[in-house]
């Protein structure tokens, strides 16, 4: 079976990672752009700034909401193959003590 299934967990857990960390950066994006209201020159461009946050935020939330459930179904793999491997050697050491032991 070992030829037919082969996950890199530290490359799954790493992506997990990284989807949060992507869903806490879009999350306090509006405060990014507020935080350049002096720097835009012109109420215009600070309008249109906002007026594109504001717009986005639903975009947003589907994506960081995504990005979530993501993160959680990496999670939730990772740690159920570790426990199958845990329980797989667990079961194959048992095992080889039982063959081991006398009649």
């Amino acid at each position: 079976m070992a030829d037919r299934l082969s996950v890199d967990l530290d490359a799954l857990d790493d992506f997990r990672t990284r989807l949060d960390t992507i869903k806490q950066q879009l999350d306090s994006s509006h405060h990014t752009i507020d935080s350049y209201d002096d720097a835009y020159g012109s109420d215009k461009v600070r309008d249109a700034m906002h007026h594109f946050e504001s717009h986005w935020r639903d975009g947003r939330k589907h994506v960081e909401k995504t990005a979530e459930t993501l993160a959680n179904m990496a999670h939730e793999s990772v740690k159920a193959i570790r426990k199958s491997d845990k329980d797989l050697a667990d079961q194959l050491n048992k095992g080889v003590h039982n063959q081991g032991a006398p009649q």
